[in-house]
């Protein structure tokens, strides 16, 4: 058996050294450092230590010459004596190599001491050629154990440092790394048989201390900018509050000078009193004593007692001079200090942008996109708090600037929403504290194609199967909206959520049967409608939900047939829908004729004869905001509440659509976005760029819908067999399609529209419901 053996010569240090390393006179290993043992070189070629030479100079009886301790020539000694010698260049350089070089272990058997051990890489076993026979074919590779060891070490010195370097890489350099060290761990790998030194990819590992360092020292800079502007907002902040101190102490002063003018006027006051009286008293006085007559003297006396009492109460000062200032009459003083302690504070995040990571929705051209962005902490934990600062740019495939809204939901989580208006790769790069998040910048490939977000149900009598649905509506009246699904073919009403979960069956054996065919829903006053063509009743029903719970998907819920009707002019009732304005009316389709009924006794209240307007087949309608009838063939035809024609929508083979920006007024807020621009209308253009969209000729509109803010969606089967959903505004422009290219739609039967922006649509020939965003 043959071998693939890799030779390598290995000398060994200790017999090296005696024979090449050491002086032959005393036995004593050279050295470069020593001062004794210094190698010199003799003219006659051979090397002795310095010590051995001063040796031989004190022994010998001529002191101008000695013989070579080696070939016994005589040299003449130098003036200089022994140290004049000129050093041994070759043994210094000798012995500087063996100081430098690392000492490999040479494994040698424990039976054949001069054998050296073999490692087979193939079958990862040490062996020794003479006691151990090892079955090895030519595709065994072998080599010295020695070199094994040599090379593990080497891949464990690399590992070791892969750490250390493998975080500052961006994720291509680290795939590239992780390959490589895997294929150098591999047992399989060539590595040992080629004599090459195992390093890093070219260019990994170079620098990245350096990128690690700039990106700290670049962070403490950012550190030392953030407590600058942090400061400049606090003594901001506190001279606002000094400005309200500094208001309360003045108006406080002026209070106080208030105060004592107006007692010190009180006092003047009183003090012009007294000086009047008493100048009145003294000039009475003198008169007093030149009168003689005694009467008028006595009364002048009694006048004068009199006004002595009266002017008793000007005695006492009216008013005081007691004026102080209370600092902790009651708790304000408590109440500001628990304030001040409370006002502001020093906001820091846990961040780690690193680990952040961005969740994207299928981006479709022309329909809103959300990016959901869930920060964690260095140590991977979900943060629960918002506030971080998020840059974000969207630039789309020709570099262009997108608008965005961003929306913190103060629980760790962010969402971006943004519109992009071509197809094609649009890179987003998404940065908190201006480090970028995982992955970031990365590439989202915009569709032109609108596909379908959830599509639920097949043939079938299961959970979830459906068998010949026909109709569904969204009950939005409630936080958590409901689809219910019209599945006669199982004799049932199914109930999901609008992600497309099941929730459960409204079966009950009088309401549902196999000829139900129509069902509609008043969201008003939370009635539903079921029609049954063969029986031609109307049957008026609720909904009470025993469970209310937000997560449970459990409703348990219990159907209530308020009533039911019927009309004598009824044939073949098909559809059924209702008014909101007219609350007590129902349109029905008979027969290709329009019946407008009351919905409490069955009468009729108007009869639309729809062949006088050149519709031979009504394949669909349903009803306007302004409870107008939208009827749909080959084309769209609109008719007031009595039946007048007000005008159609033509189905053109190539119509050229308008982008505009769609508002859904009803929706959460983190879905109504537009950064720069934000408009309180529904519906504003925000570009005129064309496009051609290919229909086929021919074809009817079998499934109509309006939602709350006017727009028409349409679903409409081509002649070709496939089907999609076209989006008008309310002047009758088409908008968009949804072309569900890679579900292809075959018979939309029924459509209905959800708070976020999306459509429900019954596909009567697949068995499913599809959901798809229009807005």
């Amino acid at each position: 058996m043959g071998s693939t053996l890799v030779e390598t010569i290995n000398i060994n240090a200790k017999d090296f050294t005696e024979h090449f390393l050491t002086c032959s006179t005393c036995i004593n290993q050279y050295s470069s450092d020593s001062h004794e043992h210094q190698p010199k070189l003799l003219p006659c070629s051979h090397t002795v230590c310095r010590q051995c030479l001063e040796r031989i100079v004190s022994s010998q009886p001529r002191s101008d010459a000695i013989k070579c301790p080696i070939c016994r020539e005589h040299i003449l000694l130098p003036r200089g004596g022994v140290t004049s010698f000129p050093p041994s260049f070759l043994v210094n350089q000798l012995l500087d190599l063996m100081v430098s070089q690392r000492r490999d272990v040479i494994p040698k058997c424990d039976s054949h001491t001069n054998e050296e051990l073999l490692f087979c890489e193939t079958c990862d076993k040490i062996f020794c050629q003479l006691c151990d026979q090892h079955q090895i074919s030519a595709e065994h590779t072998v080599v010295p154990f020695s070199l094994a060891i040599k090379r593990m070490n080497e891949i464990l010195s690399f590992k070791a440092t892969k750490n250390m370097n493998n975080a500052h890489l961006n994720p291509v350099e680290k795939n590239l790394r992780n390959a490589s060290l895997e294929l150098i761990s591999t047992k399989n790998s060539k590595l040992f048989t080629n004599n090459a030194i195992i390093s890093t990819p070219s260019g990994l590992s170079t620098g990245c201390l350096d990128h690690a360092l700039e990106l700290v020292n670049s962070e403490i800079l950012r550190l030392d900018s953030s407590m600058e502007k942090a400061a400049e907002a606090i003594n901001r902040s506190f001279n606002e509050i000094k400005t309200y101190v500094e208001n309360r102490r003045h108006n406080l002063l002026q209070s106080l000078k208030t105060t004592k003018e107006y007692k010190q006027k009180v006092l003047n006051d009183q003090l012009n009193v007294i000086l009047n009286e008493k100048s009145k008293i003294e000039h009475e006085c003198a008169a007093f004593q030149q009168a003689s007559d005694i009467h008028i003297l006595t009364q002048r006396i009694q006048e004068l007692n009199d006004r002595i009492e009266r002017m008793a109460l000007l005695g006492e000062p009216r008013e005081n001079s007691f004026m102080t200032f209370e600092f902790r009459h009651n708790q304000a003083l408590q109440d500001l200090a628990r304030s001040l302690n409370s006002v502001g504070r020093i906001r820091v995040s846990s961040t780690y942008p690193p680990l952040c990571r961005a969740k994207i929705e299928p981006p479709v051209a022309n329909l809103q996109c959300a990016i959901h962005i869930e920060t964690v902490d260095y140590n991977g934990n979900v943060r629960m708090d918002g506030g971080d600062p998020l840059t974000v740019n969207i630039w789309d495939p020709y570099g262009k600037l997108c608008e965005y809204d961003l929306h913190d939901k103060q629980s760790g989580s962010y969402t971006i929403i943004f519109r992009p208006l071509i197809s094609g790769n649009h890179k987003i790069d998404v940065r908190i504290f201006d480090r970028p998040i995982s992955n970031s910048p990365f590439v989202v490939d915009v569709t032109k194609h609108n596909n379908p977000l959830w599509s639920f149900g097949k043939r079938g009598r299961g959970e979830n199967e459906l068998s010949m649905p026909v109709s569904v509506i969204v009950d939005d009246c409630n936080e958590r909206e409901q689809v219910y699904i019209l599945d006669p073919g199982n004799s049932r009403i199914k109930c999901l959520t609008v992600d497309g979960k099941f929730i459960e069956h409204l079966a009950n054996d009088s309401l549902v049967e196999s000829t139900s065919t129509g069902l509609t829903y008043r969201p008003s006053t939370s009635t539903f409608y079921l029609l049954d063509w063969k029986s031609k009743f109307i049957t008026e029903f609720t909904i009470r939900n025993q469970n209310t719970s937000l997560t449970s998907l459990n409703n348990n819920s219990q159907i209530n047939i308020t009533h039911q009707i019927t009309c004598s002019l009824f044939n073949e009732p098909v559809q059924i829908a209702v008014f909101e304005q007219h609350l007590n009316s129902l349109l029905i389709c008979d027969n290709n004729t329009l019946l407008i009924i009351d919905n409490r006794t069955g009468e009729l209240l108007n009869k639309i004869d729809t062949r006088s307007f050149g519709i031979k087949t009504i394949k669909a309608f349903t009803i306007g905001l302004q409870d107008e009838i939208i009827i749909g063939d080959h084309r769209i035809h609109i008719l007031s509440y009595d039946g007048k024609y007000l005008r159609q929508i033509s189905s053109i083979n190539q119509q050229q659509i308008v982008d505009v920006d769609i508002h859904i007024t009803h929706e959460p807020p983190d879905l109504i976005a537009s950064h720069h621009n934000k408009q309180s209308s529904s519906i504003h253009q925000h570009s005129k760029s064309v496009n051609n969209i290919q229909t086929t000729k021919g074809g009817f509109y079998t499934a109509l819908c309006v939602d709350k803010n006017g727009l028409l969606l349409a679903g409409k089967c081509e002649k070709d067999g496939n089907a999609h959903i076209e989006v008008y505004d309310n002047q009758g422009h088409l908008l968009r399609i949804i072309d569900s290219y890679n579900q292809r739609l075959r018979r939309p039967c029924s459509l209905a529209t959800t708070r976020d922006g999306c459509v429900l649509c019954v596909d009567l020939t697949t068995d499913s419901v599809r959901k798809y965003r229009y807005a």
